[in-house]
């Protein structure tokens, strides 16, 4: 007796090998911010970051595990998502929570560099009315679409997290910036490797990186959303949908890997909070 197995597209295994080389540079970062962390006291903080870091690591498993199986199940990323199966809502909630969890560690780095309540106050403000903005917005696009509970969840939080990181991500970069314009010694390497590292750790600890990775996600989906508006379903359409769908779920890993990151950087006493601290010699 011969089984018929579904084949796998092209674009379906081009996606699944960009997810998964994602989550191989996961698996080589998160033992590295582990070790790092469970080489310092275990205070309270190391032991929340040590939290998120397992946490991060076993949603992102979860949703490539899951991603590969039902891929491999349907043959195509899109036949996960249009039926109603359970896989497709198990691929909803890592993402979902994943940009949350990351989004509380760049808040998290801002809080540290700016201690003054007021300037932190009014920091908070804008962060909360970005996010009641976007919750208006993306209550307005479920109403409208007619999304599931899940998909209009993940929407949510995708508005919060741009909204959230994009606020954080000029607030450190701007207290980076004037530190830097200020004690410009304390930022200048002796070789160019060290001027290199220091651009690297940069910009990833101030989220330049992540916040780019969301607006390409952003775009890419809108694209994709739109295309079938603008006349027959194509081939370039049906690509782009499976290009949009790989890079969607792999904003899960990306985010995994922005804290992982995050966290090495601070447990190597490498964070930007570490160089613009009052240096001794300053006067305030």
């Amino acid at each position: 007796m011969v089984f018929d197995t579904p084949s796998i597209s092209p674009p379906a295994a081009i996606s699944l090998c960009f997810v998964a080389i994602l989550y191989g540079m996961h698996l080589l970062v998160f033992p590295a911010a582990v070790y790092v962390l469970s080489r310092k006291q275990l205070t309270k903080s190391i032991l929340v970051m040590l939290a998120a870091v397992l946490f991060m690591f076993c949603t992102s498993t979860i949703l490539t595990v899951t991603l590969f199986t039902a891929t491999i199940l349907d043959g195509t990323l899109d036949g996960i998502y249009l039926s109603e199966h359970v896989r497709s809502r198990i691929l909803m909630w890592p993402r979902s929570l994943n940009l949350i969890v990351a989004d509380a560690i760049v808040v998290w780095r801002m809080t540290v560099l700016y201690p003054n309540k007021v300037v932190r106050g009014g920091i908070f403000f804008f962060l909360f009315l970005f996010s009641a903005i976007s919750l208006f917005n993306s209550a307005a696009l479920k109403a409208d679409a007619g999304f599931s509970p899940e998909l209009g969840f993940s929407a949510i939080a995708s508005f919060l997290s741009f909204g959230t990181n994009f606020m954080a991500t000029a607030a450190i970069s701007w207290k980076a910036w004037t530190y830097r314009r200020q004690y410009p010694q304390a930022w200048r390497g002796s070789q160019t490797s060290n001027a290199v590292n220091n651009a690297f750790i940069l910009l990833i600890e101030t989220g330049i990186l992540y916040l780019l990775w969301q607006l390409l996600v952003a775009v890419v989906s809108w694209e994709a959303g739109t295309c079938n508006l603008r006349g027959p379903l194509t081939t370039s359409c049906l690509s782009l949908r499976f290009a949009s769908n790989a890079i969607v779920e792999s904003t899960t890993i990306v985010a995994a890997l922005y804290l992982s990151l995050t966290v090495v950087i601070v447990g190597l006493k490498k964070s930007i909070a570490d160089k613009c601290g009052p240096l001794p010699s300053a006067k305030v």
